[in-house]
């Protein structure tokens, strides 16, 4: 039976998508088919199968009057049909055959609809009634318990908007329902913390997961003179298929628990900073110390800015009484000053300034009258207390300060200061509770400070008694030096450090002025030239340091890096290998110590009293000397004890400088071998900008075995390659070396990576050395942005896309090369456009103390937040993971893929048919003429349908043409024969045969590489001068 009454509302489509399910209110399956104007079925879907059984393969091409009703209901479905395709849309509900052979009454919409070529066609959708009228019933009694319930209930949509909401949620808000549909939170609610709301809504919509009792609070319409609070759940609502509606949430009005929370809390924080006052006020009896850890403490717990005054007899040693009746004024030395971030308050006067206060000012007021001041509000009435302090008032103005206390510093009933608390970020002014903490704070603190004055007092008077002591240790001090010299002597391989390490610890306990110099062959490396049998010898000042105040470098020394000759006493002392002293020194004196006469007058004038010269003596070897020298600073002139410490001193200094000689000229042997094997420029390779760098490891280090190459392959394809070679010195570098160059000569053989590296791996075990590397192998082709990439145990590639994300690209890991015996994988993948791939060795991501995964983290944030040019981002790389001061060498790689013009490449499919050749000639014809290459166009077609030929003859089928421009023009040739074209010489009688041999002769270079589908056969042509 049927009805022509219109059906209910159609269901939102949200609630039709998916399978069916049973015992769900979004579980009505809608059937969709489509029927042509002779009646036959064109489209059957899947809900339509469910309803009524057929198959989509039974039901498609099949009669829909004869499929589906009786042969009594044909005239009646026919007279509709005819009416629905003259255009007039019908909706009702009908009984239709199921296939089992019963009927099923299907609530139906039809449509007239145009197909392809102006085709009039039926678009016919239905649904069970039954399982409709459940819906029905279902949705009102969720209806029924949303608009009835006492509690605020909401839905909203993705967007975070509000699809609908009860009553009860409406009056919390204060607004009508319908003043909230379609708005967010934050714009029908701006005075409550909205955007912390749409936050824990935006992740439930992300994640899935509910989240209960989430606060928010403030003021909203309904009540707009009270804070609230509310606690809300919030759920993420879902069709059957999975797919995300939106979220809804239960609100329920818990201001009372949050006041009685907060107060609690406030409570707790006040009983907190009291506690951690006890703990951090008074650690040390610093007076400036104390005060400032008053400041620290207070702020932020209890302001936003803090200064501590202290008064200035009490802060010079003396005994001090409160400011008498007649003289209320104050004069106080500031003694520290905090403030929070953001504060942006700055101290009127410095730390440790003093200045007066008068009588009306708080400070001055609060101590004469051992009172606390507080302003709740400084404005008004309140300004009464700055009348005598303009240019405070000015600044406090300036600065937006809100409230204010000052706390008078009362201990052992004297009082010692004031501590003075300002807000001026934090909108909550001060009231009588913040008073009692702030006199609280400043009681435990006035103990402390008063403990700090009285040991003050006690520590001027010590200091005498310890000069004394001092005196009576002169001898030990000795005996520690040669101990510390011990230590501090020789902690690096830098011969410069090694001297400047000598001056850092004899002065100024030992000499007031020393320098130290070196033969030239020493700073070369070389070994040391003997000193000359007469005459001067030639030296470099590498260290030079006085005590301050002493001016004998001004003009009596050779600054630090020049050359000179050396003094007379000074290349005796050398060919004698002993040590000169001269006790006390006069003009006489001078006219031997100095290397020119000029300088006699500056270390007369400097004090030069007494002077020692010790040669550098070092496994026999003289390296250089060492000048000791006292002045005025330290009259006592030296003595023999002293010519023995010196020559100690040197003797460490000497042994240690050898030792960086000797490591010097290895690891400068090494990095040139290693440098020599490194690429001397990158080859510029289309529709890609390339960054590298090579940083050694630090001056304590071995030279290591990382490198990087890139090579340039046919068809503007690249390979890109960087290794690690495990270990240090010249065989890693010497093996780095070796391995770089079979992985060149590999590359250029168009193998794909995994070959690259399974080949590579063969020839690092048959090095015998018991040498391993890591080495990640990416294929690059500009014209469609694919790469293939294998790994050989190295850390992973990181890619960067142009929307700031950048992730670690997940390779088959493999061995590390020279295990053997070990299989490699390809993995193949797109970089997006502008996108950004990072090649680098583990010396840039490993740091002692630093988890490795913490530094491939920094390296990916860092490579995401990416700079105006690919090599600022590189610089950037090696800054944010600090690459100078690692302690292995680090090798970076970078490609981001630039487009490629309209005038660099072209494409063109081939097909099996002889036909082609023609075609594909006159494709090169109009593309090198676009380009501007007339002179190139007769050779390229000629050597084109060669190429295409052979592959008709020998391929099987030539798939594809590419033409790419560079600085050469290469033109490609895909077929499905993995077989390589050969050139054989035809015979004078022969049709064919000598296709590549033209090939061979004309073009520039030509070659063939394997691919999955078969292989490519290219040539390239040199474009004329110009």
């Amino acid at each position: 039976m049927r009805t022509d009454e219109p059906g209910p509302d159609p269901l939102p489509s949200d609630l039709t998508d998916g399978e069916p399910d049973q015992g769900g209110l979004l579980m009505v399956p809608i059937a969709t088919a489509l029927i042509a104007a002779d009646g036959r079925i064109l489209h059957w879907s899947a809900d339509a199968q469910s309803l009524l059984g057929y198959s989509p393969d039974e039901a498609v091409g099949a009669k829909a009057a004869q499929l589906l009703v009786t042969e009594a209901q044909r005239p009646e479905v026919q007279a509709l049909f005819r009416g629905i395709l003259e255009g007039r849309a019908w909706s009702g509900i009908f009984p239709v055959l199921h296939r089992n052979g019963h009927h099923v009454n299907l609530e139906f919409r039809t449509h007239p609809v145009l197909g392809p070529e102006g085709r009039p066609l039926v678009l016919a959708v239905a649904s069970d009634v039954t399982a409709v009228h459940r819906l029905r019933a279902d949705l009102a009694v969720l209806d029924g318990f949303f608009t009835q319930s006492p509690v605020g209930m909401a839905v909203y949509d993705p967007e975070l908007r509000f699809v609908r909401l009860n009553e009860a949620l409406a009056r919390t808000n204060g607004l009508p329902v319908d003043a909230q549909l379609g708005r967010r939170v934050t714009e029908v609610l701006p005075g409550i913390n909205g955007t912390e709301i749409e936050a824990v809504m935006r992740r439930v919509l992300e994640t899935g997961e509910a989240v209960i009792d989430a606060r928010s609070h403030g003021r909203t319409p309904g009540d707009p003179g009270h804070d609230r609070a509310w606690s809300a759940s919030y759920f993420r609502l879902e069709r059957p298929d999975g797919g995300v509606l939106g979220v809804s949430s239960t609100i329920v009005d818990v201001t009372a628990r949050y006041r009685a929370e907060s107060e609690a809390a406030r409570y707790q924080q006040r009983l907190a900073l009291l506690n951690e006052a006890s703990t951090r006020i008074g650690t040390t009896l610093d007076l400036a110390r104390t005060a400032q850890e008053l400041a620290e403490v207070a702020a932020p717990g209890l302001a936003d800015t803090v200064v501590v005054e202290v008064l200035e007899s009490l802060a010079r040693g003396e005994s001090s009484a409160p400011p008498s009746p007649a003289d209320r004024s104050a004069v106080l030395r500031r003694m520290a000053f905090h403030t929070v971030p953001g504060s942006a308050m700055t101290p009127l006067a410095p730390v440790d300034s003093v200045h007066r206060y008068p009588p009306s000012a708080p400070y001055a007021w609060a101590l004469a009258h051992r009172r606390p001041v507080l302003l709740p509000a400084v404005e008004g009435s309140a300004m009464h207390w700055f009348s005598d302090t303009p240019q405070l008032t000015e600044r406090m103005r300036a600065e937006g300060v809100r409230s204010l206390m000052v706390v008078p510093l009362i201990a052992r009933g004297a009082a010692v200061g004031v501590a003075a608390f300002y807000r001026n970020l934090t909108e909550r002014r001060y009231d009588a509770e913040d008073l009692a903490l702030a006199g609280e704070l400043a009681a435990r603190a006035a103990v402390a400070v008063d403990n700090a004055l009285l040991y003050t007092r006690e520590r001027d008077a010590a200091r005498q008694r310890q000069q004394a002591l001092e005196e009576a240790h002169a001898a030990q001090q000795r005996l520690l030096l040669l101990n510390e010299a011990s230590t501090r002597i020789g902690t690096t391989l830098d011969l410069h450090r090694t001297a400047q390490e000598l001056v850092e610890v004899v002065l100024p306990r030992f000499a007031d002025f020393v320098t130290v110099d070196l033969l030239e062959s020493v700073l070369e490396g070389e070994e040391p030239a003997p000193p000359p049998d007469d005459g001067p010898a030639m030296l470099r000042a590498v260290a030079v340091g006085e005590v301050q105040g002493s001016v004998v470098m001004a003009g009596a020394a050779d600054p630090v890096g020049e050359a000179s000759k050396s003094a007379q006493l000074y290349a005796e002392s050398l060919r004698t290998r002993r040590s000169i002293l001269v006790t006390q020194v006069d003009e006489a004196a001078l006219h031997r110590i100095v290397a020119a006469p000029d300088r006699v007058a500056p270390s007369l004038a400097a004090g030069v009293h007494s002077y020692l010269m010790v040669p550098l003596l070092a496994r026999g070897v003289v390296l250089g000397g060492a000048e000791f020298i006292r002045t005025g600073t330290t009259p006592e002139p030296f003595t023999e004890d002293d010519v023995a410490l010196a020559e100690e001193l040197a003797a460490r200094a000497a042994v240690c400088m050898d030792n960086a000689r000797l490591y010097r000229r290895e690891r400068e042997t090494a990095l040139t071998l290693q440098r020599s094997l490194l690429p001397q420029e990158v080859h510029r390779t289309l529709g890609l900008e390339l960054a590298h760098r090579y940083l050694p490891s630090s001056a304590i280090s071995e030279v290591g075995g990382d490198w990087f190459d890139v090579v340039p392959l046919s068809g503007g394809r690249v390979a890109l390659i960087v290794g690690d070679v495990m270990g240090h010195g010249i065989r890693a570098a010497a093996t780095m070396g070796q391995l770089r160059t079979v992985a060149r000569t590999l590359a250029t053989l168009e193998l794909e990576p995994s070959r690259v590296l399974r080949r590579l791996d063969e020839a690092a075990a048959a090095l015998g050395e018991g040498q391993f590397a890591t080495c990640v192998c990416v294929l690059y082709d500009p014209l469609d942005r694919s790469c293939t990439a294998a790994s050989a145990g190295h850390l992973p590639p990181v890619i960067a896309t142009p929307d700031g994300t950048a992730e670690l690209l997940e390779l088959p890991s493999g061995a590390p090369l020279g295990v053997g015996g070990v299989p490699f994988e390809s993995r193949s993948f797109t970089l997006p456009e502008d996108g950004i791939l990072v090649l680098y060795t583990d010396g840039l991501v490993e740091r002692r103390g630093r988890d490795l995964d913490a530094g491939l983290d920094l390296l990916r944030r860092t490579v995401a937040d990416r700079r105006p040019t690919l090599e600022e981002t590189c610089d950037a790389v090696l800054t944010a993971l600090d690459a100078p001061a690692g302690q292995d060498d680090v090798a970076v790689l970078m490609a981001q893929v630039r487009p490629l013009g309209a005038d660099r490449f072209a494409v063109l499919p081939l097909a099996e048919d002889h036909a082609m050749v023609g075609h594909a000639r006159r494709f090169v014809r109009r593309t090198l003429t676009d380009w501007g290459l007339p002179a190139l166009v007769d050779p390229a077609e000629l050597l084109t349908s060669e190429l295409i030929t052979n592959a008709l003859v020998h391929a099987g089928s030539p798939v594809e043409l590419r033409i790419l421009r560079d600085h050469l023009l290469t033109i490609e040739v895909a077929d499905v024969d993995s077989r390589p074209p050969r050139l054989r010489h035809a015979r004078e009688a022969d049709e064919g045969g000598r296709g590549m041999y033209l090939v061979n002769e004309l073009a520039h270079r030509w070659g063939s590489r394997a691919t999955d589908e078969g292989k490519v056969v290219w040539y390239e042509l040199e474009p004329p001068p110009g």
